[in-house]
């Protein structure tokens, strides 16, 4: 069971969101489909924000008027990326707010959840209370300006909304007053132990998110959260007296998942119980990708939803991944300060996107987007040592033996090492993988091709034609098993070196096994070509400088 951080509907997606979730769930959700795994990858909008309602007031639209215009955006996006989702759902379904109704009646019946007076931000102009992303103001916490109600983006401080500093209503302006409502509380202080026993066990996590997490816990503990806020849009709160309120987001869109996961199997699959077998098995292992932005909710607040219910599993993993930078500098999608994917989208190849977005993974620290490096890792990595060595390999034995797989004789002491070295590197590519460490992957792949290519170059079959036909058999298996274990990184261009392979397969039906299968003697193959387009040098320029004018508008 892999999912994605499910991202914000009236939002584009930039280059961060493939690099720090999409993608590395993406590779992990195709590799393990590769090993044969019963495998199921779900993500959907997320739709019930208060940010969502703010920004279809400011754009004088409803909050569904702006969902449904920006979901197939987002959907589009992502199929043109080749992001492989079995689902991609919204948490504005029915079937999200079944399911959201059904584990809160739950947790109320095993009584976790409570009514409790609280104050609240009402704007006298507006008229109206303020949920906590319609108020800004100063952290309480670190001082930090320009903070939303809830959750102080500088420290990562929560808190309640009544608690900010100098708030401002978002919507006018107006410093708001305080009045008082009930509202509905989550009662996450009785979970505290039970998450940390949770999270102990986790040492296989990465370093930075185990640390993050037990530090979190042992220091801060968990507060009693309210979860209910005084608006029409998202899940109605199932509890009495709750009318005219709808649950949180951060208490129900966690829920997507599962209710993505109902949507699959019953608009999908056909088996409307289905998706039980992933959420209610014990045999099933769930991986949750996301950014550090949302640690907390995926280590802390999700388990502790789930024990709470008592019927779900827990997160196996969850694969956290830092940000990625824009030459040196924070992204802020305000200044324009970011790389849209649907611009990359128009100008390049998805495969040439997701190479680099796996290239530069920010899976221990910040990274940085830079158009030059961008340039060099394609023009030189991709293109000049992987997409070359497949084209001399393809174009040798078309144009020189007729498209037919030689029959190699005897294999000779160093045919035979070539191929061992080809099994060595596949296997320490699949330990990488499999344990999220996808960079590390992608380095093998190459590996792997920059030893066919010194092969090639040792055996120069254009000068030896004795040896040409032993060199040849071997170097297009390697060939093979670079189409085979690309597949999760690059699902494009694996196809179509299928295609000139001759091998009538989709590259989602490959399995792992295949890498050990041999191109036989007499097996024909297709006229290849170029996998790659090369970057072209004054187009980099022109990015460059275009980036350097916005930097200069905000000095």
């Amino acid at each position: 069971m892999i999912t994605a951080a499910l991202p914000y509907s009236y939002a584009p997606r930039h280059f961060g969101h493939l690099a720090g979730a999409y993608l590395p769930a993406d590779i992990y959700a195709r590799f393990h489909r590769l090993l044969g795994d019963e495998v199921l990858f779900v993500c959907g909008t997320d739709e019930n924000a208060s940010s969502i309602v703010l920004e279809a007031i400011k754009q004088n639209m409803t909050p569904k008027e702006l969902c449904d215009k920006y979901y197939p955006l987002q959907k589009e996006v992502f199929e043109k990326l080749g992001i492989s989702f079995d689902i991609f759902s919204r948490t504005s379904k029915p079937i999200h707010y079944e399911t959201v109704r059904e584990f809160y009646i739950r947790l109320w019946e095993k009584g976790y959840i409570y009514p409790k007076e609280i104050k609240q931000w009402w704007c006298p102009r507006d008229r109206m209370v303020l949920p906590d992303r319609f108020v800004k103001g100063v952290c309480p916490k670190c001082g930090a300006e320009d903070q939303y109600g809830d959750v102080c983006e500088v420290c990562g401080s929560w808190y309640e909304s009544f608690e900010i500093l100098e708030p401002k209503c978002t919507l006018c302006g107006t410093k708001p007053e305080i009045i008082k409502k009930t509202h509905y509380f989550l009662k996450l202080s009785e979970l505290s132990s039970k998450v940390l026993e949770y999270v102990k066990v986790k040492k296989y996590w990465r370093r930075a998110t185990y640390n993050k997490t037990i530090s979190w816990l042992e220091k801060e503990g968990l507060r009693d959260k309210d979860i209910t806020r005084d608006y029409e849009w998202g899940p109605p709160a199932p509890f009495p007296g709750s009318e005219n309120q709808v649950i949180y987001n951060w208490a129900e869109n966690l829920l997507g998942y599962i209710s993505a996961t109902r949507d699959w199997a019953e608009n999908v699959f056909g088996s409307p119980d289905a998706w039980k077998d992933y959420w209610m098995n014990n045999e099933t292992k769930l991986y949750c990708f996301i950014g550090k932005d949302n640690l907390f909710f995926h280590t802390i607040l999700f388990p502790a939803l789930l024990i709470a219910h008592g019927d779900y599993i827990l997160p196996y993993n969850v694969v956290v991944n830092e940000f990625v930078n824009l030459e040196g500098e924070k992204l802020s999608t305000s200044r324009g300060w970011v790389i849209w994917l649907h611009d990359l989208l128009n100008e390049y190849e998805p495969d040439i996107i997701r190479y680099y977005a796996a290239a530069i993974a920010p899976e221990t620290r910040d990274t940085d987007f830079k158009w030059q490096d961008f340039a060099e890792k394609i023009n030189g990595e991709l293109i000049g040592t992987l997409g070359n060595f497949i084209h001399r390999v393809l174009t040798f034995i078309y144009e020189k033996m007729d498209g037919v797989v030689p029959d190699p004789g005897q294999l000779d002491e160093n045919s035979k090492e070539m191929l061992e070295k080809c099994c060595s590197i596949v296997e320490r590519y699949r330990d990488h993988v499999e344990a999220c460490e996808f960079r590390d992957g992608l380095k093998e792949i190459l590996h792997l091709a920059q030893e066919g290519n010194k092969y090639l170059n040792e055996k120069s079959p254009w000068r030896n034609l004795e040896e040409a036909p032993r060199t040849m058999y071997v170097l297009i298996q390697v060939v093979h098993a670079l189409a085979v274990i690309m597949s999760p990184y690059l699902p494009f261009t694996s196809q179509k070196i299928l295609e000139y392979l001759n091998i009538d397969k989709r590259v989602e039906e490959l399995r792992w096994s295949d890498v050990e299968k041999t191109l036989l003697p007499g097996h024909r193959i297709k006229q290849p070509k170029p996998l790659f387009k090369k970057i072209d040098e004054k187009d980099i320029l022109g990015k460059i400088k275009k980036l350097e004018e916005i930097k200069k508008s905000f000095s």
